[in-house]
C-alpha cells in the first residue's frame, strides 16, 4: 500500500461531479474560502443542507474568489432546487462531497505533544503559503497546489530547518491502530465476563 506521502504526492485531479460540476483537488484557497462562509462541508460531522451544497461545489470546483459572491446561476438554482424537493438527491450529492473531502484528507499524522505551542497569530494556511513560496513555489502554485501535498511540503521545509516535529510513520499508525483493536477486544472479553 501507498505512503500517505506518496497518495498525497500523486492524488490525480477528481473526477466526481457534484450537482453537474467537477471538482478541483482541494486546497488551502478552497479551505480559507469555505472557512470564510462558515461552511459546515469542512466538518463532515456537522449536518449541511442544500444551500450549503450549492456553495461548497462553487468554490470546490475553481481557483476564481471573484465567482464566489455572484449570485446563483441558472444551473446552480435547477440543483438546488431538485435537491430541496428530492431528499434522496441532496443525500447523495453530500454522499458525493463527503468522499471527496475524506479522499483529499491524507496530511501527515504527528505524535501529540504535551506541552502547549504558543500561537503567534499567524493563521496556519498563511504560515503554509509562505513556507512553499519562501522554497520557491509561486504564490498561486501555493495557494491552489492538493491541501494534504501543501502541508506535506511545508513540514519537510520547517523540520529541515530545525523545527521539532514528529510525523508517525504509516507502519507506526498502523500498529496503533492495532493495538487499539486489541485492547477494544479485551474490554469487550471483560465486559462480557462480568
Amino acid at each position: 500500500m501507498a505512503s500517505r506521502w506518496t497518495q498525497a504526492a500523486t492524488i490525480l485531479p477528481p473526477t466526481l461531479e457534484v450537482c453537474g460540476r467537477r471538482l478541483l483537488p482541494f486546497c488551502l484557497r478552497h479551505r480559507v474560502a469555505l472557512e470564510a462562509i462558515d461552511s459546515p462541508i469542512l466538518d463532515l460531522t456537522s449536518p449541511f443542507g442544500a444551500m450549503d451544497i450549492i456553495k461548497a461545489v462553487r468554490i470546490l470546483s475553481t481557483h476564481d474568489i471573484d465567482s464566489i459572491s455572484n449570485p446563483l446561476t441558472f444551473r446552480e438554482g435547477y440543483h438546488l432546487k431538485m435537491m430541496q424537493m428530492n431528499s434522496e438527491r441532496i443525500k447523495e450529492e453530500a454522499a458525493k462531497i463527503l468522499v471527496y473531502m475524506t479522499a483529499q484528507s491524507l496530511w501527515p499524522r504527528f505524535w501529540e505533544k504535551k506541552s502547549a505551542s504558543k500561537a503567534d497569530g499567524i493563521p496556519w494556511h498563511l504560515a503554509v503559503i509562505a513556507s512553499l513560496v519562501r522554497n520557491g513555489h509561486s504564490t498561486m502554485d501555493a495557494w491552489t497546489m492538493p491541501e494534504a501535498e501543501a502541508i506535506w511540503l511545508h513540514i519537510a521545509h520547517i523540520k529541515a530547518a530545525g523545527a521539532e516535529i514528529d510525523v508517525v510513520s504509516d507502519k507506526e499508525w498502523d500498529a496503533m491502530e492495532a493495538y487499539k483493536r486489541e485492547l477494544d477486544a479485551e474490554q469487550k472479553i471483560q465486559h462480557t465476563r462480568n
